[in-house]
C-alpha cells in the first residue's frame, strides 16, 4: 500500500500515535528515518488542516524521505488529532489519508473471500462467518456461493448444515433480504438486528393497517407460538389468530413477500425451517443471549470490513441499510480503523489489514447474488462501469459474474439438461488465454458439483 511513494518523491504524512516509541517503529517499518523534536509551526507552515482536539494523547505530524536517500524524518509533536493513524505505507500530503489503488482493493477482498485459492475441505462455517453471511434468495447461488470458496463444497453437506446439524440458520437479515448464517454468530447479527425499527414508522404502521401496539403483539406471539414446532405460513397465521382472538393479524401474516414476519426474523422470533414441498416452513431459532444492540452493531461494521474493506461509509450504509451516511461514518471511526483515499473518497479498513497481500491471479464462476458482487461499491473498481446494468439488473437481481483476479470481466449461465452441462460465458471484452483456460477449469469443475458432465463452454 503506498509503497511505490518510497522510492521517488518525498513522502509527507500525517501519523497518529500514543508514544513517541510508536512513530519511531513504525516509521522505520514503512522504511524511513525518523528523528523527533519538539515544534509548533508544523501545520501552519505546511497548510495542514488538522481537527478535533483530543486529550491526553501525543499526536504527531510526520514528514518523510525514504531511507534510501539518506534523508533524515522530522517528526514533530501536534496537540491536535492527525488524519490517519500511522500504517505501514506514508500518506499523501494532499487528502491526509494513505492512497489505495484498486488493485490492491481486489488483492484484499480475494484473500478475505477466499478467491484466490480454495479454502480446505471441512471450513464452511468459518467461510460463512468471515464473508458475514451468504446470499440465500436462491438456496443454489448460496451453494454455488459455497462452492467457489471452500475445497468439497457439497449440496449434501449445506443442506445437512442447515436442516439437520442445525449449524447454519436461514432468516432475513441484512437490508431485509434472506441469508444463511452461522448459528453461533446469531447473538451478534440478532443483537445489530433489534436497531431496525423502519417497521414501527407512521408509513410502515399505515401500510401494514396495525397499531405500534399491535405490530409488537404479532411479534411476540410468533415467538410464543414457533418455539418447539415447525409451521406453514398460514398455519403460523392461524396459530396467532387462536392465541390472540384477533383475525386481522392473521391477515397480516398471510400477506405476500414476508412484510410482517421480517421484523419476527429480526426480533430472533423467527427462522426458517427445511420446507414440506413447495410449502415454505417456519421455526424458532432458539434461546440465546443476543448482544447488546449498540455492541452488536460495531461488531457486525467489524466483521463488515474485515470482509469488505476497504469501505467508503456510503458502503457500509448501502449494506446494512439501517443508518444514515453520517452515522455509518461515525460508527466506522469507533473501531480501531486506518483511513485511505481510495479513488478521491474517504474508505476505512481495520488497522490490522492495513498491509494487503499481493494480488493473487485466479479465476472463478460467482453465481447470481454472490456476496462478493454485492459488497462491491456501486461506484466501480471491481467491475467496467460500462456494464454495471449488465451487472446490477432491475428489481434488486444481480447477475452471475465471471471473476478475473478480483475483476468482473463478464456474466455467465449455466443448464444442466439430462444429465449434461452446458456453460456459456459473455466477457465484456476479449479475454487472455490464461482467464478462458482458467474458466474452462472451473466450468468442469462446477459440472462435477452438480454431477453432471460437461457437454461444452461456449465464448459469447
Amino acid at each position: 500500500m503506498g509503497q511505490e511513494a518510497l522510492h521517488g518523491r518525498p513522502l509527507h504524512a500525517f501519523a497518529f500515535a500514543v508514544d513517541e516509541a510508536q512513530v519511531q517503529d513504525r516509521c522505520r517499518a514503512a522504511g524511513v528515518n525518523v528523528r523527533l523534536h519538539r515544534a509548533h509551526h508544523i501545520a501552519r507552515r505546511k497548510g495542514v488542516q488538522v481537527e478535533r482536539a483530543v486529550d491526553g494523547e501525543l499526536h504527531f505530524v510526520v514528514s518523510a524521505q525514504p531511507i534510501s536517500r539518506n534523508a533524515e524524518t522530522v517528526a514533530r509533536p501536534c496537540d491536535r488529532e492527525a488524519a490517519v493513524r500511522v500504517s505501514s505505507a506514508s500518506t499523501v500530503w494532499q487528502t491526509g489519508a494513505v492512497k489505495v489503488g484498486w488493485e490492491e482493493v481486489r488483492a484484499l477482498r480475494l484473500a478475505r473471500h477466499h478467491l484466490h485459492e480454495r479454502a480446505p475441505r471441512g471450513s464452511e462455517l468459518r467461510v460463512v462467518s468471515r464473508i458475514c453471511g451468504l446470499h440465500a434468495q436462491l438456496f443454489s447461488s448460496a451453494a454455488l456461493s459455497l462452492w467457489a470458496r471452500v475445497e468439497g463444497a457439497t449440496l449434501a453437506g449445506l443442506r445437512r448444515a442447515l436442516w439437520e446439524e442445525g449449524t447454519l440458520v436461514k432468516s432475513w437479515a441484512m437490508r431485509g433480504t434472506l441469508h444463511l448464517l452461522p448459528a453461533r454468530d446469531l447473538p451478534v447479527y440478532l443483537g445489530a438486528l433489534s436497531t431496525y425499527r423502519h417497521y414501527l414508522t407512521q408509513g410502515w404502521v399505515k401500510y401494514f393497517g396495525l397499531t405500534r401496539e399491535e405490530i409488537e403483539l404479532v411479534i411476540a406471539t410468533v415467538g410464543k407460538v414457533l418455539r418447539g414446532r415447525v409451521l406453514t405460513r398460514a398455519q403460523l397465521a392461524d396459530a396467532v389468530v387462536e392465541r390472540t382472538g384477533a383475525r386481522k393479524l392473521g391477515a397480516v401474516l398471510r400477506q405476500g413477500w414476508g412484510v410482517l414476519l421480517k421484523p419476527c426474523a429480526y426480533r430472533g422470533q423467527l427462522c426458517f425451517a427445511e420446507g414440506e414441498g413447495a410449502r415454505v416452513r417456519f421455526t424458532h431459532p432458539g434461546p440465546m443471549r443476543q448482544l447488546e444492540p449498540e455492541r452488536a452493531l460495531a461488531e457486525v461494521a467489524r466483521r463488515y470490513l474485515g470482509a469488505y474493506a476497504p469501505a467508503t461509509r456510503d458502503d457500509f450504509a448501502l449494506w446494512w441499510q439501517g443508518t444514515t451516511r453520517t452515522q455509518a461514518q461515525r460508527l466506522l471511526e469507533s473501531l480501531d480503523v486506518t483511513a485511505v483515499d481510495l479513488a478521491g473518497t474517504r474508505a476505512y479498513l481495520l488497522a490490522a489489514d492495513a498491509s494487503p497481500p499481493r494480488l493473487a491471479r485466479s479465476v472463478r464462476l460467482l453465481p447470481a447474488f454472490d456476496p462478493y458482487v454485492m459488497g462491491a461499491p456501486r461506484s466501480g473498481g471491481l467491475f467496467p462501469a460500462a456494464h454495471k446494468a449488465r451487472i446490477f439488473r432491475p428489481q434488486g437481481w444481480i447477475s452471475p459474474v465471471l471473476l478475473v483476479d478480483g475483476y468482473a470481466e463478464g456474466v455467465w449461465r449455466h443448464e444442466r439438461k439430462n444429465g449434461r452441462l452446458q456453460v456459456r460465458i459473455e466477457p465484456f471484452a476479449a479475454l487472455s488465454r490464461r482467464a478462458r483456460a482458467q474458466a474452462s477449469e472451473e466450468a468442469a469443475r462446477l459440472a462435477v458439483f452438480l454431477d453432471a458432465r460437461l457437454d461444452k463452454v461456449v465464448f459469447a
